[in-house]
């Protein structure tokens, strides 16, 4: 097995136990994203160093995407639960009850290990390979939509509500910056904010 087939082969694994959510799921999230970016670096095109080293004004640039990611979350949750409809009260509900993330384990491996490791696979490695062969926004597009594809496959539509948005902005910002820090960076701080520090419940 090759390392690209390897890391794709993680990124379903870690699809199918994300819809299995076990008790024991940040146990086994730590290591599993540990290898799985271990993986997806030895799969990614060549250049991933200079990708990872982080330029001026990345980190506000994460942060500021995060805020208005965070911001655009919560406006669609109003919405969807209890504003217009409560067509999405439901699957907010159960996501909560799935996991329990408002521990300080659960966010350090959320912002230290998921979130590094779902970006060096989608944007590190599939969307740098998609935009080398179909140019930039095509493959932004292709990469998300194949990560939104993988929620709905595994039975998480709620999750492919919000993959669809949230990854369509860290592949254009990876591909502004022609790095992975701020998408790293935005990604990390915007599920702290959803799952950890003020969840829309």
């Amino acid at each position: 097995m090759n390392a690209t087939t390897a890391a794709a082969a993680a990124a379903a694994v870690w699809a199918l136990l994300v819809a299995a959510s076990p008790r024991w799921f940040f146990l086994a999230a730590a290591p599993f994203c540990a290898l799985w970016i271990a993986l997806s670096a030895r799969a990614a095109p060549p250049g991933l160093g200079a990708r990872l080293r982080a330029r001026s004004g990345d980190l506000g640039i994460g942060l500021t995407l995060a805020a208005v990611l965070y911001a655009g979350s919560r406006a669609v949750l109003w919405a969807g639960c209890g504003g217009l409809t409560q067509a999405l009260c439901a699957p907010l509900a159960s996501m909560f009850a799935r996991f329990d993330t408002r521990t300080l384990p659960a966010a350090l491996v959320l912002a230290l290990l998921v979130a590094p490791a779902e970006e060096l696979f989608w944007r590190g490695l599939v969307q740098e390979r998609l935009v080398a062969r179909l140019g930039p926004w095509r493959g932004v597009l292709l990469a998300t939509g194949l990560a939104t594809a993988v929620s709905l496959a595994t039975g998480e539509p709620f999750l492919a509500l919000a993959t669809a948005p949230t990854y369509a902005a860290w592949g254009g910002v990876a591909l502004w910056r022609r790095n992975l820090v701020a998408p790293i960076v935005s990604h990390a701080a915007w599920t702290l904010l959803v799952a950890v520090l003020a969840p829309p419940r």
